[in-house]
């Protein structure tokens, strides 16, 4: 309900100017890991979030504008908070849902805390919602932390038997293409489930001066990762 409450259009093309991709998952579209099935980019569609609230039993008894549910005999609105760092975008998106949920009688709190109480509250689970990012990592093995049941980083405490099994295989697996299979179908078990709301791949861009030669890029990036600055030089001018 979530993902279809958001407006990913107006974040895509109003926030991010244009310069980010959607995001269907884990894995980035054309990587060997990736899903050869065609996840279409969820798309703002509010009577459908509203029919996903209803079959929940989530519905406005009271006529407050907020939805509630009753829950071992306790009537519990439909409220919560989301922590995200002070980066400006992120608090934006933060905004935006906080707006898109009110739509449908939703009360969303947006907490901006520095990145250090964020990582302290996340790793703790003292929280209710985050928006956070990682990078993809060159083997889709280091996922596992992120999804496996019990991981350090399986922030929202995410568990399904079907995804364990299959990480376990695609560590044991040697031939690459029975491996893409198995984390493909993981990247589809987690699109079915939608354990987050997925939001962009985030473009980089890099600026390089012509006297300066030696660039070379691992698969992630210029600078960060060997050779890195190391491997830069400047001809001698004559």
């Amino acid at each position: 309900a979530m993902s279809y409450a958001f407006d990913h259009d107006e974040m895509l093309e109003d926030l991010c100017y244009s310069l980010y991709d959607p995001c269907t998952g884990i894995f980035y579209p054309g990587a060997w890991m990736a899903s050869t099935k065609n996840l279409e980019p969820y798309k703002q569609d509010l009577d459908k979030a509203e029919a996903l609230l209803d079959e929940a039993g989530w519905i406005d008894r009271d006529n407050d504008g907020v939805r509630d549910k009753e829950i071992d005999g306790r009537t519990v609105p439909f409220e919560f908070s989301i922590i995200v760092n002070q980066q400006p975008l992120r608090i934006a998106i933060c905004t935006l849902l906080k707006e898109n949920l009110d739509q449908i009688g939703i009360r969303l709190n947006v907490r901006p805390v520095e990145s250090t109480v964020l990582q302290d509250l996340t790793l703790n689970r003292k929280f209710q919602a985050y928006l956070g990012g990682w990078g993809s990592g060159t083997d889709p093995d280091t996922s596992e932390n992120l999804w496996k049941t019990g991981a350090m980083r399986n922030f929202c405490n995410y568990s399904n038997p079907e995804v364990d099994r299959l990480y376990a295989e695609g560590r044991q697996e040697f031939d690459r293409g029975k491996r893409a299979e198995k984390y493909g179908r993981i990247q589809e078990i987690l699109y079915d489930d939608q354990p987050y709301t997925w939001l962009y791949w985030r473009n980089s861009f890099y600026g390089f001066s012509k006297d300066v030669r030696g660039y070379v890029f691992s698969p992630r990036g210029p600078y960060h990762y060997s050779p890195g600055f190391g491997s830069l030089w400047k001809p001698k001018q004559e």
